[in-house]
């Protein structure tokens, strides 16, 4: 009994349930005499015949009957222990860690979070706001959301959207110091700057013109720069986001284009296969490219 192939067994619930073993070398790909063979082995390790043949096919004796129910329903069992197995695997859970600057922080992804977190109860969100490049590597990070050209060969760069820009001012600078009428006029006003932002190119009806701002406050974070223009402080360029342009805010010259800036997230190769990078990868490109 000790010497009882589980794998025979399988074969055995096969044959039964094909009805022949022809019909059973159809289903498993198994030649017939190999099958007979098997089973036979299974029936002398048992001590005892299950089946007959005939030539209508396989006809159970009573022995094999009250086997066969049995057999059925282990391989059932052992069916729903191997899915409960690959649904733990397919189904996203555990930390995921990501990297993702102020601005889009505030801008994008808080806004969908809740959601995901909703939608993926099993996973820890640990999300990291910084307006210096991480090593993912060395920081841990599975995914960063980051702005440009992505030139790194090791990652995967998966574009969600692309960020537009304005010029904003409050209403009280501008009728405190005037409306500009093109961007020649930009260096008359007390302009705040992103230090590592986009440089300010702006064209129309194919005019183009770019601005080197000389500053009154600069700084690498987008809020701070959009609190300035909150309190009157001066124009700023800022990436179009409900959270920074505030009722008060006066967007200016929206006649003169702007160029747009990609936003992508980022992962290692060797983790694209993980359940928690694929879902969240996916739920932003469905949530933001929309």
């Amino acid at each position: 009994m000790n010497n009882v192939n589980l794998n025979d067994i399988s074969l055995f619930v096969t044959v039964v349930q094909a009805g022949s073993f022809s019909k059973a070398e159809e289903i498993t790909a198994i030649p017939k005499s190999r099958l007979s063979r098997r089973i036979s082995e299974l029936e002398k390790n048992l001590g005892t015949a299950l089946i007959g043949r005939s030539k209508k096919g396989v006809v159970l004796n009573e022995v094999g009957e009250q086997f066969y129910l049995k057999a059925k329903e282990m391989m059932q069992a052992a069916q729903l222990a191997l899915d409960s197995v690959q649904h733990r695997l397919s189904e996203p859970s555990g930390l995921l860690r990501m990297s993702v600057s102020t601005e889009i922080g505030r801008g994008i992804l808080m806004h969908h979070l809740a959601e995901y977190r909703e939608r993926y109860p099993g996973v820890r969100l640990a999300v990291e706001i910084n307006n210096k490049r991480v090593n993912m590597i060395h920081e841990g990070v599975d995914i960063a959301l980051r702005v440009g050209v992505i030139d790194d060969e090791n990652v995967v760069a998966r574009k969600l959207t692309e960020i537009k820009f304005g010029l904003f001012a409050h209403q009280d600078y501008l009728q405190k110091h005037g409306t500009p009428s093109s961007p020649h006029e930009l260096h008359q006003h007390s302009l705040l700057y992103k230090y590592d932002g986009i440089e300010w190119q702006f064209s129309h009806k194919g005019h183009q013109v770019h601005i080197q701002p000389h500053s009154s406050i600069s700084s690498n974070d987008a809020n701070f720069l959009g609190k300035m223009v909150a309190d009157a402080t001066g124009i700023a360029l800022l990436p179009i986001f409900d959270t920074m342009i505030l009722p008060n805010m006066v967007q200016i010259l929206p006649e003169w284009e702007i160029p747009t800036i990609p936003l992508y997230a980022v992962y290692y190769k060797n983790r694209g296969a993980v359940p928690t990078v694929q879902s969240m990868v996916a739920f932003l490109r469905e949530k933001i490219s929309a």
